[in-house]
């Protein structure tokens, strides 16, 4: 298989186990293909339901089957440590903070050039905006307000400086100055 196949196809896989519920009565084959159209893949009810039946022999999937259509959801008592690690391999991908389609916030910031690079090659969102000025790039993106999009940016260290929105540079600031408040006394 092609590189960019399996690459589209792990891509889907993991956005549908991200659409997982952690509860029965779960989601449908349908329901699930209708998310990830959504999300911007191509697929098909039929897909969805190969791929479940695949990712079930890897991941701790449960099938409702006390009616059909049957409901995919994860499987009681291991959702949060799974979820959480889907969650990692999304911030890994640059997937976590794309926001769903009208849904979101924009964020404004000031980036470095390096993360400039790295951005190119994995944007935060496919309405993502780079701009070169003297000092490194202004970054523009709609994504996902939620503590994904904190870890993100303080993980970015001195690297970005958010601009917009203006409650959430504020929150950013705040959390930084508590932090170096800390290494600066003994």
């Amino acid at each position: 298989m092609p590189f960019a196949t399996t690459r589209a196809t792990l891509s889907r896989q993991w956005a549908l186990l991200r659409q997982l519920p952690g509860r029965s009565p779960g989601l449908t084959s349908s329901e699930l293909a209708c998310r990830l159209r959504d999300l911007g893949f191509t697929v098909s009810k039929r897909t969805v339901e190969r791929d479940l039946n695949d990712l079930s022999l890897i991941f701790p999937l449960e099938r409702n089957d006390k009616s059909i259509p049957y409901g995919w959801h994860w499987a009681a008592g291991v959702v949060s440590e799974l979820r959480g690690t889907t969650d990692l391999l999304a911030h890994l991908k640059g997937e976590a903070l794309q926001a769903p389609p009208g849904e979101g916030i924009e964020l404004v910031a000031r980036i470095s050039d390096p993360l400039a690079r790295q951005l190119r090659e994995a944007p935060l969102s496919s309405d993502m905006q780079l701009i070169a000025h003297d000092q490194g790039h202004r970054l523009r993106a709609t994504v996902s307000d939620g503590s994904s999009l904190r870890w993100w940016l303080l993980s970015r260290g001195d690297e970005l400086v958010v601009e917009q929105p203006a409650q959430l540079r504020e929150e950013i600031g705040k959390i930084l100055s508590n932090a170096a408040a800390q290494y600066l006394t003994p």
